[in-house]
């Protein structure tokens, strides 16, 4: 499980044309905000539905038309995750996943500290959720998601983005039209395969210990290397 910021704000790629000629595509004429998404995949190639964090007041349901009819939406001051969000997406999370004793769930996350919580404690022990949270210095190599998902489903997700710009006039994007396109970004980015190369690069399934040594030692040379440079 991980989260990951989508904004209404696209950047556009580069477009072919004759040589000498200038093309220019529209782009989304308001200043980008961003609404968070929390995802979360399995090893054997489920895909938890997603939850969406939009930065404002109040929840409004139009934020999340065109979505999957399991996708769910919540609203915080900052748009990003909490405390109290991260339980409501451990309830959801529970409702799809549904752990049992016989068949308890490994839940591999990074330690946020919205992450750790008395609440989420109890609530993870009463429904046979187990925790392994990863070092904050270590889930851009160890994060399955980070590692084989979350770029192709951003290029998706400006590409939608881009296209909804040109069709429609050079109108704005708003948080009325990022659940929609983030949802057809997903759809078509959501596969298995995805999901299984993503563990075995992060060596936690199939498991590898080399993966994991190369990583430590990875990362503790680029933190000496930075403190030197600093």
């Amino acid at each position: 499980m991980d989260e990951t910021g989508i904004s209404t704000g696209q950047k556009n790629y580069k477009i072919l044309a004759p040589k000498g000629l200038k093309q220019e595509k529209p782009t989304s004429g308001e200043r980008g905000v961003t609404t968070t998404v929390v995802c979360a995949i399995s090893a054997s190639g489920i895909y938890v539905p997603p939850m969406f964090i939009f930065k404002r007041k109040r929840m409004n349901q139009l934020l999340i038309k065109g979505c999957n009819s399991d996708m769910i939406a919540t609203v915080s001051d900052s748009g990003w995750i909490n405390e109290s969000i991260f339980l409501d997406y451990l309830r959801h999370f529970i409702s799809f996943v549904k752990p049992r004793k016989e068949e308890p769930v490994l839940l591999i996350l990074d330690n946020h500290e919205n992450h750790i919580s008395l609440r989420a404690y109890e609530l993870l022990r009463k429904h046979n959720l187990q925790v392994l949270s990863l070092s904050a210095h270590l889930s851009h190599k160890m994060q399955p998601l980070d590692l084989t998902f979350y770029s192709s489903l951003k290029m998706a997700y400006n590409k939608e983005c881009e296209l909804y710009t040109v069709n429609n006039s050079v109108k704005r994007i708003s948080q009325y039209e990022v659940g929609e396109l983030f949802t057809k970004a997903y759809n078509k980015t959501a596969n298995i395969s995805k999901t299984i190369s993503g563990f075995r690069a992060a060596g936690i399934h199939p498991i590898d210990p080399d993966k994991f040594r190369d990583s430590f030692e990875n990362t503790i040379l680029d933190n000496s290397n930075t403190s030197q440079t600093l």
